[in-house]
Order: structure tokens, then C-alpha cells, then sequence
């Protein structure tokens, strides 16, 4: 098991900054005008790493028989991915940039990174 969980989680992790870079880097680019930011190949590259991990982390959670409905933190972590994936989306959608959804989807990504280092919900408070 631990050949396959070690590089296993290194990936997962690599591309979760991967994704978290390209939002953050595409929100500041935005600010300044930046024509590429609603490139389809860059929005293509954000899906496929967004793809990535999604497959990463279902392989993570087979290997670990984790059970969502008692591990209250991956529930929690899955809503908010499905947050920060709808937020993101709407914050870069149909070529222009809300800010709101930009932030929104900043603050959910921030909590995923949390729940995923801490393993509780409530992040330890």
C-alpha cells in the first residue's frame, strides 16, 4: 500500500497547488486586463487539473476505505469543493470576471486546504 499511497498523496497535493496557483494567478490577471485569462486552452488546463485531483483524491479515499458519512470532515470538504467549484466557475464564466464569486470561491478554497490538513470541521476551534 505504500507505494501507492505516498506518491499517491504527492500528486494530489502538487496538482491541488497546481489548481490553487492557476485561480489565483488568472484573478490577479484579470485585474490588470490580461486578454488570456478566458483562453480555452487555459480553461481547458484548469479542467483537466481539476480532473486530476478529483480522480487523485477518489483513489486516496478507496485506498483509505474512508466512509464520507463518518468521516464528517471529507463531507464537509466535498461541499465545499463543490462550493469553490461553483463560485469558481461563476467568478470566471462566459468570458467576464465577478469579483464576488472570485472571493467566494477564495474563502472555500481556503477552507478545503484547512479541512484537509486539520481533518475536522470545524478546523480545531
Amino acid at each position: 500500500m505504500d507505494w501507492f499511497y505516498g506518491p499517491m498523496v504527492k500528486m494530489h497535493a502538487l496538482l491541488a497547488w497546481c489548481s490553487i496557483g492557476l485561480f489565483l494567478v488568472r484573478g490577479l490577471a484579470h485585474q490588470f486586463g490580461a486578454a488570456w485569462v478566458t483562453d480555452e486552452r487555459l480553461r481547458t488546463l484548469v479542467f483537466s487539473s481539476h480532473v486530476l485531483i478529483v480522480v487523485s483524491g477518489l483513489s486516496l479515499w478507496g485506498a483509505l476505505h474512508l466512509d464520507p458519512r463518518y468521516e464528517t470532515w471529507m463531507t464537509a470538504k466535498f461541499i465545499a469543493l463543490g462550493i469553490y467549484f461553483a463560485t469558481g466557475h461563476w467568478a470566471f464564466g462566459r468570458g467576464e470576471f465577478r469579483l464576488l464569486g472570485y472571493v467566494l470561491a477564495l474563502l472555500a478554497l481556503a477552507y478545503v486546504m484547512a479541512v484537509s490538513m486539520t481533518r475536522q470541521v470545524l478546523l480545531g476551534l
